[in-house]
């Protein structure tokens, strides 16, 4: 018996045991002429004179043992190729001719790249948006796609057509963050931005010149797909805000957010400063900011808070707002509404001329009077905190804020959990978080079983 002892002849042995000797496969089908070797075509689209091939390409050359495919697409013009390889490319739907979007990387030049047609031969155009795109951008209406910069602050941009139109957007706000693309004006001239592609909690409006709105909080929602439509009018990307607003012009013909049809912008029994603070689901129906008619009215900004007002209340200033007549809300007077940052993401406080043990008393009022279930200070901690939302404070880290503060005047309701304690000569309520209503679902009339106790680990 002899030993083999060749290396070669251990490769070819290998090769025939695994059939993985094989010099390539060759193309087939109906596109085989505009394939190379190894290459077959997955899906094909089309768009006017123009074929996308998304194709596949598996190693099945000698010595490969574990083939792993490459996808990309080919694209042609009638019978020949104008782009051999994009990563991806699509058709341009409703530009006013056919065209085709490839991304091509290309070092510190553009990668995004336009195929059309004109007097019959197809051009490639590379378009000037510099080397940080990534995609092929998103269809938000006819001839209409967004490119996003994924929060960043360069805004992104629009690109129109045709003729051809790149639209850089204006930067979101920085300070507090809201930088992600959520609404567009009809005519392209302001936009709409929030905190979060996904969990939206603030909205704030910017126009062209980066003229900045207000912050506009907004109830807390989770969830939220991140994917614009394609099948609303143009500047209608998601559904949610869209629901929530409606574009307007004021009097100077400016372009403004106000509140869709349907949407309360007060509830009838209810103190609207205070539900803020009671139930995050509905309070945050209503906003405070005085100059947009998304919000109540009669209500105007202080503009000479200085920034002593913000150091002890996490406030972003200059974001604070003082009603114009006198107005009640726990027992005491109003003396300002601070727009802030809470855990969760955006928030108001609520500074008060009493002091913290009337309004606490007054809190207390209210939710028994409204039925509304709650850890009160004697009872929390991190277990009744986890126990009560269904959360797990390794996943919320201010459940573990409000259980280290046993000492404090703290209350966790279903949607808002808030500290009352001293502020200057008065009161500040602060929202340490709200968050949407997880158990304590309302009834099919809207209203909460009033049956249920009013509190948890509660001795009035």
């Amino acid at each position: 018996m002899y030993a083999i002892r060749s290396p070669k002849v251990f490769f070819v042995a290998a090769c025939l045991l695994l059939g993985a000797c094989s010099s390539g496969r060759p193309p087939s089908g109906p596109y085989a002429a505009w394939l190379n070797q190894d290459e077959s075509v997955k899906s094909v689209k089309q768009n006017g004179p123009f074929t996308i091939l998304h194709v596949e390409w598996r190693n099945y050359r000698w010595g490969s043992f574990s083939p792993l495919p490459q996808d990309y697409d080919r694209v042609l013009h009638g019978d020949k190729v104008v782009i051999e390889r994009a990563e991806p490319a699509e058709p341009w739907q409703g530009a006013g001719q056919a065209a085709i979007l490839a991304y091509r990387y290309a070092g510190d030049q553009s990668p995004l790249q336009l195929v059309y047609e004109r007097k019959g031969k197809a051009v490639v155009e590379r378009l000037d948006v510099g080397s940080a795109a990534t995609t092929v951008g998103e269809d938000i209406g006819p001839g209409l796609r967004y490119f996003s910069s994924g929060g960043k602050y360069n805004a992104g941009f629009l690109l129109k057509g045709f003729p051809v139109e790149i639209k850089p957007l204006p930067l979101g706000l920085s300070n507090p963050s809201i930088t992600y693309l959520a609404g567009i004006a009809p005519d392209l001239s302001a936009f709409a931005y929030a905190d979060s592609p996904n969990a939206p909690t603030v909205v704030a409006l910017v126009d062209l010149q980066g003229q900045t709105g207000d912050p506009l909080p907004i109830p807390a929602t989770t969830g939220v797909s991140d994917k614009v439509r394609v099948d609303g009018p143009p500047g209608q990307i998601h559904p949610w805000f869209d629901a929530r607003f409606k574009w307007q012009q004021n009097a100077a013909g400016r372009w403004d957010i106000a509140k869709a049809a349907g949407e309360s912008t007060s509830h009838r029994t209810t103190n609207a400063v205070e539900e803020i603070f009671l139930d995050a689901s509905t309070g945050y129906d209503n906003c405070f900011a005085s100059s947009s008619p998304a919000c109540l009215p009669g209500w105007r900004r202080q503009m000479d808070g200085g920034a002593a007002a913000y150091a002890t209340c996490s406030c972003e200033a200059p974001y604070v707002y003082q009603p114009e007549q006198a107005t009640l809300a726990f027992g005491a007077h109003v003396r300002s509404m601070h727009y802030a940052r809470a855990k969760s993401g955006s928030a108001y406080h609520l500074v008060l001329d009493a002091p913290p043990e009337k309004v606490a008393s007054e809190f207390r009022k209210r939710l028994a009077g409204r039925g509304i279930k709650h850890l009160a200070p004697e009872g929390i901690s991190t277990e009744s905190v986890e126990t009560f939302l269904g959360e797990e404070s390794w996943r919320d880290a201010w459940i573990r804020l409000v259980a280290d503060k046993p000492q404090s005047l703290q209350f966790v309701m279903p949607t808002v959990a808030v500290r009352i304690e001293a502020f200057g000569q008065g009161t500040i309520i602060s929202t340490i978080a709200r968050y949407p209503d997880k158990q304590h679902r309302p009834d099919a009339s809207g209203r909460r079983n009033p049956s249920e106790p009013a509190a948890l680990n509660y001795q009035p």
